[in-house]
């Protein structure tokens, strides 16, 4: 069968549908993220629902949240698959996709949580006084754990799409992209706005949030698809275009949090989102 290429980037055979990349490093590292979702997830959940964490400070919620974070790294370094082995590190697909989502995940905690806060009506309350820009030092690490989850399922369903058809619909195709970014960011406000957390986590209308805010939200998914799926999916990213990217799909994020934040404003009437970015 011919290859085919979309977007400038080959994705397989015509009709060779499949779930994991060709690049058995790439497939290896999607697998590894989706196989380690149910760890941090269940941990999460059992953390939240014995209310352990009401006794943490400084100290306990970073432990924890190392506990999640040290894993994503330390495990491919000390068992990595077979076709990286002998490579250097910067040359591995799980070390570039890590770097990605590390400089993503910091500077969308850093300037765009503020959107959060002021736009989606977010509050935090952790016991907590380790912060960097008003936000809680131990939810940089946790934001790197949720995203890599995100981003290799998004991978993954879309390229089962891509390479389904010879020429997929491109209309599809992007409200394919639309729907999951959308599905993505509810899911997770629908699983961590709770009545039981909101002391520490809620929003100032959680239906409006869900409604509303997924969309907000959703858009960080549907940006980020097309930097991620792009690493090594053809040939070798160099680590230098891999950090490059980040920046930049970064820098469309939040293009697109200031353009709802100045035309639509907060979605609860009240929150005063006017004047500079939120986070000046």
């Amino acid at each position: 069968m011919s290859t085919r290429t979309i977007a400038g980037v080959t994705v397989g055979s015509v009709g060779d549908a499949r779930w994991f990349a060709a690049n058995p490093a790439k497939a290896w590292g999607e697998r590894f993220y989706l196989l380690y979702a149910p760890v941090w997830m269940t941990a999460m959940a059992v953390v939240q629902h014995s209310d352990a964490y009401r006794a943490w400070r400084d100290v306990g919620h970073l432990l924890f949240s190392l506990a999640l974070f040290l894993p994503l790294w330390v495990i491919p370094l000390a068992f990595p698959p077979a076709a990286d082995r002998g490579r250097p590190l910067a040359a591995r697909y799980i070390f570039k996709i890590n770097v990605w989502i590390g400089i993503f995940a910091f500077i969308q905690s850093y300037f765009g949580t503020h959107y959060f806060y002021k736009v989606l009506g977010m509050r935090y309350g952790f016991p907590v006084t380790w912060e960097l820009n008003g936000v809680p030092f131990m939810l940089y690490l946790l934001a790197f754990v949720y995203f890599t989850t995100y981003q290799a399922l998004i991978n993954v369903v879309m390229r089962r799409w891509l390479t389904a058809w010879e020429r997929p619909n491109p209309v599809l195709t992007v409200l394919l992209l639309f729907a999951l970014s959308f599905a993505m960011a509810f899911g997770e406000t629908f699983s961590m706005a709770q009545d039981f957390m909101k002391d520490y986590f809620q929003y100032a209308d959680r239906a409006a949030m869900l409604r509303y805010g997924s969309i907000f939200y959703g858009g960080l998914f549907a940006i980020m698809f097309p930097f991620v799926f792009r690493i090594d999916e053809r040939e070798d990213t160099p680590m230098r275009t891999v950090a490059v990217e980040a920046l930049a799909a970064n820098m469309l994020m939040l293009l697109w949090y200031d353009f709802w934040r100045l035309v639509l404003g907060p979605i609860v009437p009240g929150l005063g989102s006017g004047g500079g970015p939120p986070f000046l």
